[in-house]
């Protein structure tokens, strides 16, 4: 089994060769009532910001290379527009890009990345992707062309949506309201992490049925916008 805590009081000295440390949705949030814990990797599942403004990418950007992990990759979210190409702002997301990778960052787009060997070698695909839901960045009608890209020999995936029915159920109504398209695909290719964010009122995590993937949901901040929710730290 995969170690996987949210606690930072009693977190376990690392089981494995590398120690990964996951956020979601922090939108614009920078000061936190909680510590990030120290790691390996670093992990952020999209949503950077509520608004798209610059200077919520640049407190994002100058917060997350003030931490010490060593790798640090980052995604987009449905709030994040200024990131999808579509809606048009082209000269401002190679600004905001240009600000990442100065600031050690690796923002990853619907793309595949290699751990170095020394952090175990792991296979990651990371997207930024999501079911529509009133104009939204990345959002598409229908998803199934999107996660067919996906490769088959992945350790961990990293999307901005959950699959349906895991960590996906909001508040209002108890409805699970994840990607069922993605649930095919991560049934098929069964990576050993599945990260993502995007429903903030289902934090945290369980296996699938067949105890093949651990599902992760992320998300820093909770219904309510406010940055309570702790990040999650596994180990592989």
């Amino acid at each position: 089994m995969i170690y996987v805590t949210d606690s930072s009081d009693n977190l376990k000295q690392k089981q494995a060769s590398c120690r990964f440390v996951c956020v979601s949705d922090t939108h614009g949030k920078t000061n936190f009532s909680f510590p990030i814990p120290d790691g390996d990797v670093f992990v952020h599942a999209g949503d950077l910001t509520r608004c798209s403004m610059p200077d919520e990418f640049d407190k994002t950007i100058k917060w997350i290379q003030s931490l010490p992990h060593k790798i640090k990759i980052i995604t987009a979210g449905n709030h994040d527009h200024i990131l999808d190409e579509n809606f048009g702002f082209i000269s401002h997301k190679q600004e905001i890009l240009a600000k990442m990778d100065h600031a050690g960052i690796l923002y990853l787009e619907h793309e595949s990345f290699q751990l170095p060997s020394e952090f175990g070698g792991y296979k990651m695909f990371v997207s930024p992707y999501a079911p529509y839901h009133i104009g939204g960045a990345f959002m598409l009608h229908d998803l199934k062309e999107i996660w067919e890209q996906i490769p088959e020999d992945i350790d961990i995936l990293v999307t901005h949506t959950p699959p349906y029915g895991y960590n996906d159920r909001i508040a209002r109504d108890g409805r699970h309201v994840g990607c069922p398209r993605l649930l095919e695909k991560v049934e098929t290719i069964k990576p050993r992490v599945h990260l993502f964010g995007h429903i903030h009122e289902d934090h945290g995590w369980q296996w699938t049925k067949d105890e093949s993937t651990l599902m992760i949901n992320a998300c820093t901040c909770d219904r309510r916008y406010r940055p309570s929710q702790h990040p999650v730290v596994f180990d592989l």
